[in-house]
């Protein structure tokens, strides 16, 4: 090794210096020992790295196949789980869906138990015939109803059509425009006597003022008494139409107020036949008022509780309002004494008579006779002592001769004009 690796000289020469490097054998020997395992390296380095590039090409192409795969596989689960969701979606829609229709069925149950009156299956598979059952029944009767309702308007139109005097229509889509003809017609006739009403109304109103205008001023024309209150006013037109008024509420109100016009007429007639509204006799002279006087025989105040009409002996005392007899003879301090019930809660009496040519239970009309002038009882010459009593109770009876004096003077007026 010695003789093939001898000593060596290395010479540097750098301008003028020079170096001188002595590689020894073992240097050699390292250099080349060194140079030998970088060659054997790199040669067992390049033999194993082409053994290795194969393997490694497989298994890097094993890797992106896996790679590849891995991914499919990630993109397929993402796409699971999306469908995952949406059919979870979908099977929740459906179960609510199947809960809504539930609801439904059992609402559908329980409204054809409460309209039919009858149980109804608890399954679907067997209601849907029931029903379907049933609603063919039902169909059935509403159309037979609708026949009937049909027939029954026709028959009614041919009612309608008697009483409005029009012909009655064909079929049952004419009888709307019909109706309404028929309607208009009696909108009219309603007008038109609506019209009628107002003008009966006003003359009725004129009666009863004049009619009251008789009696006010009397005790009968207490509303308590009397049973009505003079609120017909004065006349003229009930009231003002509001626009928005139907001409058969107009009717209405009309005919309502024309009936209290009646009921109140109808009550004032019955008060002014029962009110003794004329003298009981036709000439006197007012000889002692109704009220505080002085007695004639015992000079001393007192209660006088009728008139004193001074008259001829012998002149005939009459009936001063239809009646009944309800007293005739001899009382105490009246003389002879005729009581008379007129009806109404009014009564009239007639003392000191001369002859009295009723008796009890006798019916006497207006100015009939029922004795003579007198001076029998407590009295100081010929005279009739007259009172009017209404609910018992003793009222001026000269009130109701000066009102009878308005009537009769109306009446005697009236006659004349008619001549």
């Amino acid at each position: 090794m010695i003789a093939r690796f001898p000593e060596r000289s290395l010479v540097i020469r750098s301008g003028s210096d020079t170096r001188y490097f002595v590689l020894k054998t073992w240097h050699q020997l390292s250099v080349i020992g060194v140079a030998a395992l970088v060659v054997i390296w790199s040669t067992v380095a390049s033999i194993g790295f082409s053994w290795n590039y194969d393997a490694r090409l497989a298994v890097e192409s094993e890797l992106a196949m896996t790679v590849a795969e891995n991914q499919a596989f990630i993109a397929q689960l993402e796409t699971d789980q999306k469908n995952a969701y949406e059919l979870r979606q979908a099977y929740n829609a459906e179960i609510r869906k199947n809960e809504e229709w539930a609801s439904r069925f059992n609402a559908i149950r329980n409204a054809s138990d409460v309209v039919l009156e009858q149980s109804s299956p608890e399954t679907i598979i067997a209601f849907i015939p029931w029903f379907q059952s049933q609603l063919d029944t039902r169909i059935r009767e509403v159309e037979q109803t609708n026949a009937d309702l049909t027939q029954l308007v026709l028959d009614m139109s041919d009612s309608v059509a008697e009483i409005s005097g029009r012909q009655a229509p064909e079929s049952l889509d004419a009888v709307g425009s019909w109706l309404s003809n028929v309607a208009a017609d009696l909108a009219n006739a309603y007008e038109t006597q609506t019209e009628a009403m107002e003008v009966l109304h006003d003359t009725m109103t004129q009666t009863l003022s004049k009619g009251f205008a008789t009696i006010d001023g009397t005790p009968l024309s207490d509303p308590e008494f009397a049973g009505f209150s003079p609120s017909f006013g004065t006349g003229g037109p009930l009231r003002e139409a509001s626009g928005g008024e139907h001409i058969f509420e107009k009717f209405q109100d009309r005919s309502d107020r024309l009936m209290i016009l009646s009921q109140d007429l109808q009550a004032l007639q019955s008060l002014l036949a029962c009110a003794p509204l004329s003298p009981p006799v036709d000439y006197y002279n007012l000889t002692s008022k109704f009220g505080n006087r002085k007695d004639p025989f015992t000079k001393k105040p007192d209660w006088h509780e009728g008139v004193d009409l001074g008259a001829w002996p012998g002149t005939r005392v009459r009936a001063t309002a239809p009646g009944v007899v309800t007293f005739a003879g001899r009382k105490g301090g009246y003389g002879r004494f005729v009581l008379i019930d007129h009806g109404c809660g009014i009564e009239t009496a007639y003392g000191h008579l001369k002859k009295i040519h009723v008796k009890k239970g006798d019916s006497l009309d207006h100015r009939d006779i029922l004795g003579e002038v007198g001076s029998t009882g407590r009295s100081t010459g010929p005279h009739v002592h007259y009172e009017v009593r209404v609910q018992g109770k003793p009222v001026d009876p000269y009130q109701f001769i000066e009102a009878g004096r308005y009537v009769f003077k109306e009446q005697e007026l009236t006659v004349a004009d008619a001549k």
